[in-house]
């Protein structure tokens, strides 16, 4: 795989030109659900994210419901149902201790560009999915991998091994980077040890957890229906929270009172204050107009793409080599047609919503046209991507992260 400059760390949309932290995904339970007592190994199902339809293209830092309780034996279903947004299911002692560490913290600890050091080893024995800087996705954790003691590999793939139950004394325990609809079933073994097992997202780290409790066979717990119904209205009440940002996001307006420069312009992801575990991935509005000549300003909130003339070798980040393991696509990442995201800023406004053109380029209509990711906008700066139009025509782009999330330029 050719490398790439990749700056991930979370590829999640942001609240939208708000200066929030990220939350967590609370605490999923089911209370108010008929419990039962065991009657034989049962199956639970974990959507990983919240999925995505037709009538909106949303994503969540989630595992739903996020906490699940089983007893020695049962198996849980993990099911892929986003939209293209990377994510693990990564297991093992090593993210168990990771995770524990993040929730010892105090809220201002969990907000601090320098947290505790203690925690910072604990958060780096568990490997990242992608790059931070040039290079290819992570192999011990972009393909599925089963450690029982020790550390994963530093580099190249884990050694191929039969999916063992789990049994909550593996170091590393790991999905790989999900695809699309793809199921990661987990066999909980007759010896695991009644305890909370927690669990992570190998690239949104403490930001996205979920905890597995195994509690004996004699302690009733409740039905996978009633455990998935509640992660399930969890969900829901998340979304109705973004409704209001979603609407504004489809007029091409943000969901605050903020004025945005640079008409006409699209809006590339939005959220809100309100849902910091979750966002929109749309294009807003969807489709424009302009005149040959013209130019649109693309201000991307989150990390997105603006990518015109795709074909099936480029529309995916996510790429499967014909060996079978899961790599980066470079084609899909890297800038094609005209420059790319600069590096980010040091200093700038420290306050405020700056909005701010940081990369332009023109295009003739003609082959593959790619901005390549853009990840630094944060507030208080939003980037924006400017392209110009010179040829008449009908334009459809896509952002190679999202599925689902695409746009139409009109030129006349």
């Amino acid at each position: 795989m050719s490398t790439v400059r990749v700056r991930l760390v979370s590829l999640t949309a942001v609240a939208v030109v708000a200066a929030v932290a990220a939350g967590l995904l609370a605490a999923s339970g089911a209370n108010g659900s008929r419990s039962v007592a065991r009657a034989g190994a049962q199956t639970f199902r974990v959507n990983v994210d919240g999925g995505w339809t037709k009538a909106h293209d949303e994503e969540f830092l989630g595992y739903f419901p996020s906490v699940v309780r089983v007893h020695p034996g049962d198996t849980i279903v993990f099911q892929m149902v986003g939209n293209g947004e990377p994510h693990t299911v990564t297991l093992g002692t090593l993210a168990n201790n990771a995770v524990a560490a993040f929730d010892k913290l105090t809220p201002a600890q969990k907000n601090s560009n320098r947290p505790p050091a203690a925690f910072l080893r604990a958060d780096a024995q568990v490997p990242q999915l992608l790059p931070q800087g040039p290079g290819d996705a992570v192999q011990s954790t972009a393909n599925p991998c089963f450690v029982a003691s020790g550390a994963p590999p530093k580099k190249g793939a884990c050694a191929k091994v039969a999916q063992p139950a789990f049994d909550g004394t593996q170091s590393f325990y790991n999905s790989g980077w999900l695809d699309s609809k793809q199921k990661f079933t987990v066999h909980i073994s007759s010896s695991t040890r009644p305890g909370t097992y927690r669990y992570m997202c190998a690239l949104h780290r403490e930001g996205m957890t979920a905890r597995i409790v195994v509690v004996p066979a004699s302690t009733p717990v409740a039905s996978p229906a009633a455990q998935f119904a509640a992660g399930q209205r969890v969900l829901a009440a998340l979304e109705r929270k973004l409704a209001p940002a979603l609407k504004a996001e489809r007029q091409g307006k943000a969901p605050l009172p903020v004025s945005i420069p640079g008409a006409p312009y699209v809006i590339a992801g939005s959220g809100s204050p309100a849902v910091g575990e979750g966002g929109i991935a749309e294009f807003g509005p969807r489709v424009v107009t302009i005149p040959v000549g013209g130019s649109v300003t693309w201000w991307l909130i989150g990390v997105h793409t603006i990518t015109f003339g795709s074909n099936k070798t480029d529309d995916d980040i996510r790429a499967t080599a014909p060996d079978g393991t899961v790599h980066l696509n470079p084609k899909a990442v890297a800038p094609a047609g005209g420059p790319g995201e600069p590096p980010p800023p040091r200093g700038g406004p420290k306050s405020g919503i700056h909005f701010k053109v940081v990369t332009s380029s023109s295009w003739n209509g003609r082959g593959f046209h790619n901005s390549g990711v853009f990840a630094n906008s944060n507030p208080p700066l939003i980037e924006g991507y400017k392209l110009t139009f010179t040829r008449a025509g009908t334009y459809r782009y896509i952002c190679t992260i999202h599925d689902g999330m695409k746009g139409t330029i009109v030129v006349h």
